[in-house]
């Protein structure tokens, strides 16, 4: 498929706009998971701007690091894949997956192509080995390129159906176990669930066999993340929306079995029905929105930075909050961890999900721009 412009690019992913409901605000979908034991509640950091300097690209970030604009241009991008070969993918509210490359590693794009398009709200991407799964409302989609020439040469609905409302299936990821793991958000706001597997994360086969509930209570949990050193789950769940109940965001240790509280119960130990529901590690601010996860594994970033989550904050409609991303430093603690959280970036209009470029640095969609930035260690 020929290279395209990014004007060109720019003008036909303004074409259409698909809405993604949170409760009806029009805010993006959320979700949620815990962990087996019963860790220390983290309170999130206040903002500190004094702490944070400008990276460049309008976007504050901590001293040493630097931003610039990857690629501008695309129609509300919803989520990054990174292939092994370095190629970015990036879903589009419209229903479109772009393919972007950096040829002369300069730091910025210098082409996109439409890699694929149809699908109605794809909100999850993964790449893995020659497949790129996508995440659609309602089912998961398998694209294959066996040729590895940047076509697709076969696409198979591998999973579809699934339950759906004012939430949908966001986020996957590739387990330890092989496995697929997928967040299915709740079809409401706070009811009882007419299909068990509404308002979970889920375990299946990467054929899309064998779908099961792999922990559940989990409001809407817009991704989700696996340990690099010790394979263990983790997921951010984005809370009730009554503004009198003041429910947190969280950030949850996933486990096989788990049960995390919703509708009733959320927090540590707040609302209702909390007995045998497992408490947050963190707890974020309320409707900060709290979507996309990865642990930073590459060698770019000063060696403080290794295995440190970094949580994607979309804000909210109704408040001035969110609409960041932080820095949750992870420590072992027995069975679960303990966290200190701090901000990381600021000045991103509505970011949405970030994955690690090939050459280490952090790729940012901003939902809200229709950016994609790139944040890198540069030195003091």
């Amino acid at each position: 498929m020929a290279t395209r412009s990014r004007k060109t690019w720019f003008l036909a992913a303004l074409v259409a706009l698909l809405v993604i409901v949170r409760c009806g605000t029009g805010e993006p979908t959320e979700t949620l998971v815990t962990s087996p034991t019963s860790p220390p509640v983290e309170k999130e950091a206040e903002k500190d701007i004094e702490d944070l300097v400008s990276g460049g690209a309008g976007i504050a970030v901590p001293s040493g690091f630097g931003a610039n604009v990857y690629f501008l241009g695309l129609s509300n991008p919803t989520s990054i894949a990174v292939s092994g070969e370095g190629t970015v993918y990036v879903s589009e509210q419209d229903g479109a997956i772009a393919a972007l490359t950096d040829d002369d590693s300069d730091g910025t794009a210098d082409s996109v192509r439409l890699y694929a398009r149809g699908f109605v709200a794809p909100l999850g991407l993964l790449h893995h080995e020659d497949i790129l799964y996508v995440s659609h409302r309602g089912g998961v989609t398998a694209l294959t390129d066996f040729n590895g020439d940047g076509q697709v040469d076969d696409i198979e609905a591998i999973v579809s159906d699934l339950p759906v409302g004012i939430h949908q299936n966001n986020g996957l990821a590739l387990g330890p176990d092989g496995k697929l793991y997928l967040t299915l958000g709740s079809t409401c706001n706070a009811c009882r669930e007419r299909s068990e597997l509404s308002a979970s994360v889920l375990r299946l086969n990467p054929d899309g066999s064998d779908v099961g509930v792999f922990s559940s209570g989990l409001r809407n949990v817009y991704d989700i993340a696996f340990h690099p050193e010790d394979g263990t789950l983790f997921g951010a769940d984005n809370g009730r929306d009554e503004l009198e109940l003041h429910v947190p965001e969280e950030l949850n240790l996933l486990v096989d079995g788990g049960n995390y509280g919703w509708p009733d119960c959320w927090g540590d130990g707040q609302g209702s029905s909390c007995e045998g529901t497992l408490p947050p590690i963190v707890e974020m601010e309320e409707r900060s929105s709290a979507n996309g996860l990865l642990f930073y594994t590459g060698s770019m970033f000063p060696e403080e930075y290794a295995n440190d989550l970094f949580i994607v904050q979309w804000g909210s409609h109704l408040r001035d909050t969110g609409r960041k991303i932080v820095r949750v430093e992870l420590e072992k603690d027995g069975e679960s961890y303990t966290a200190e959280v701090s901000d990381f970036a600021l000045g991103i209009d509505r970011p949405l999900d970030a994955a690690q470029a090939s050459d280490g640095s952090l790729l940012v969609a901003d939902h809200g721009s229709g950016a994609i930035y790139r944040i890198y260690w540069k030195g003091q």
